[in-house]
């Protein structure tokens, strides 16, 4: 049975059995919808960065967040800082980066462990061991702060990526640690939404995307996924939503591209240059699978 507690100042609790329970109040949760429906209307995987950056920040209290999307060596990985309100990152001068990519003492924590709950620094190196540490030493000289708190993300490969928020004053509480813990299902599905996005626009479309056919960014973020050949459950695990929520994606798919199944979704797709036609098949009906795994978003305007 778990300790009885009295709850922390400021903290939302239920009282049970076991004592006070932490929970996140309405405000809590109309935030991460407002960020849920920001970011599915964004075009500009830039914004989506950002958007993410600001929300962690004020939801957290945070000075400074790093987010880390890459491998880092002790010496290589580009590593930039948001601050509060900032339009963009900063880059950090070289002895902070080096610091950052260290990654102490997350970096250890989550290399070994396969769950990517979130945890502040003082619980990892202990309360008494952290202030005194050369990392918490660099960061206050850098960012005047005290504090962190890790937040990682799921990854298949087994990679530590996610963000790490900085704060001054006081630590982050359990209150902190569980509205980390629920906004973590919808960082990840924007982190896939931005490098869908991005392969969007590296694709070659030039400046602000346009929406053929009126699709929205997660409608072509589905029709990209479709393109690979992908059921609608592992789309709906690639995109971090239900699977009925990829049913009603598919759906204005096919109504947008007047067709009426995956594979007639494609080829229209195809037809309007929004997707790259495959290359043509050597062995029949299985070259047209493995063509449909290949489509990409062309740079191509359509004239829907």
């Amino acid at each position: 049975m778990a300790a009885w507690r009295w709850p922390f100042h400021g903290e939302k609790c239920v009282w049970t059995a076991e004592g006070a329970v932490p929970y996140l109040g309405k405000a809590d949760y109309e935030r991460m919808l407002d960020l849920a429906v920001a970011l599915l209307e964004s075009h500009q995987p830039d914004t989506l960065r950002q958007l993410i950056a600001q929300e962690l920040l004020r939801a957290l209290d945070g000075t400074v967040l790093i987010t880390k999307d890459e491998e880092w060596t002790p010496s290589s990985g580009a590593v930039a800082a948001w601050h509060r309100d900032a339009p963009a990152p900063t880059e950090l001068d070289d002895r902070t980066s080096q610091y950052v990519r260290a990654g102490y003492p997350f970096a250890s924590h989550y290399a070994i462990r396969p769950n990517r709950g979130p945890r502040t620094a003082a619980q990892l190196a202990g309360d008494r061991v952290w202030p005194h540490s050369e990392t918490a030493s660099a960061m206050r000289r850098s960012f005047g702060t005290r504090h962190m708190l890790g937040l990682p993300l799921p990854d298949p490969h087994g990679s530590v990526r996610g963000f790490v928020v900085h704060r001054a004053g006081t630590d982050f509480d359990t209150q902190d640690l569980l509205y980390a813990t629920r906004v973590q299902p919808l960082l990840s599905a924007a982190v896939a939404q931005y490098r869908l996005l991005t392969r969007w626009r590296q694709g070659g479309v030039p400046g602000t995307p346009t929406t053929p056919c009126g699709l929205t960014p997660r409608e072509t973020a589905v029709l990209l996924t479709l393109a690979e050949g992908l059921p609608a459950t592992a789309i709906a695990r690639r995109l971090g939503v239900s699977v009925r929520t990829v049913h009603k994606h598919l759906q204005n798919l096919y109504r947008k591209l007047d067709t009426v199944d995956r594979l007639g979704a494609v080829l229209r797709a195809q037809e309007l240059g929004l997707l790259t036609a495959p290359a043509p098949a050597r062995s029949g009906g299985r070259g047209r699978a493995r063509g449909m795994a290949r489509g990409m978003v062309s740079p191509a305007d359509s004239g829907c």
